[in-house]
């Protein structure tokens, strides 16, 4: 990242979800754009491995275990961090959960378990939900912030057999647009990146219009630029970064 694409002015961002791969994407260019970076994730040893490398080039990352689930620990993690940083300029919403239910995959909504389906909405809706509790007084007490939350395709058109983690999806990006309206007066802009395939290794994929899934570094831009000085006058946007699937079938090849 350099200036001609996005701007920093001595930023401090809070990415969850930080050792999955869109989390530690998103690490990495924002330390590389001069941010400060509280990286924070539910297994604080799997994430220090993970950043290591960057702390080794000389980047001020740190680990920070936090459950988004539990809201008043997610409190206490957000207050750790502005301790520590002195401030919070930047939000990325980036924890979730897709591996559920016992590795039964996909399953029938009156399938489901309801132990399962809550908490697949705790983490995923509340999780969102708690943090941006946890941060925007603060945000709003300084005169800015930059909120970037992940939604998903399967929020913008659904996905059969997993009805739960579709519907909080569809939650995260509307609650986003609800939000960015009630914060534009403060200096804080709130946005949104869905995710379509996205996988460490790119291979060829018919369901896309470009023919192949995505690769985390290609949300992390989408993310990074959001949480940019430079997307200053962009808010209530949501930004599927799917390679043109949610466009329609793939029924046509020009």
């Amino acid at each position: 990242m350099n200036e001609t694409t996005t701007s920093f002015d001595h930023r401090v961002a809070v990415v969850t979800g930080a050792a999955g791969n869109i989390g530690l994407a998103t690490c990495r260019m924002l330390c590389e754009a001069g941010v400060r970076v509280a990286a924070a994730d539910l297994d604080a040893g799997v994430l220090e491995d993970r950043i290591a490398p960057l702390r080794e080039r000389g980047f001020d990352i740190r680990a920070y275990a936090q459950d988004v689930s539990d809201r008043k620990a997610t409190e206490a993690v957000f207050g750790k961090i502005i301790g520590d940083f002195g401030k919070i300029d930047i939000l990325v919403n980036n924890a979730g959960v897709w591996v559920h239910r016992g590795g039964k995959g996909r399953q029938r909504f009156e399938e489901m378990d309801e132990a399962e389906i809550r908490r697949i909405v705790e983490i995923n809706l509340f999780g969102v939900m708690h943090c941006m509790r946890a941060v925007l007084p603060h945000m709003a007490e300084r005169g800015y912030g930059r909120i970037v939350n992940l939604g998903s395709i399967a929020g913008e058109v659904g996905l059969p057999g997993f009805s739960d983690y579709a519907a909080c999806k569809a939650a995260v990006i509307r609650f986003t647009q609800t939000l960015a309206m009630e914060n534009a007066k403060r200096g804080i802009t709130v946005n949104s990146v869905s995710p379509g395939m996205i996988l460490q290794k790119v291979v060829p994929h018919d369901g896309t219009w470009l023919g192949r899934t995505g690769a985390p570094e290609e949300v992390a831009r989408a993310i990074v630029f959001l949480a940019s000085d430079t997307a200053g006058y962009l808010t209530g946007v949501d930004v599927p970064v799917d390679g043109g699937r949610i466009l329609g079938p793939r029924s046509v090849d020009f």
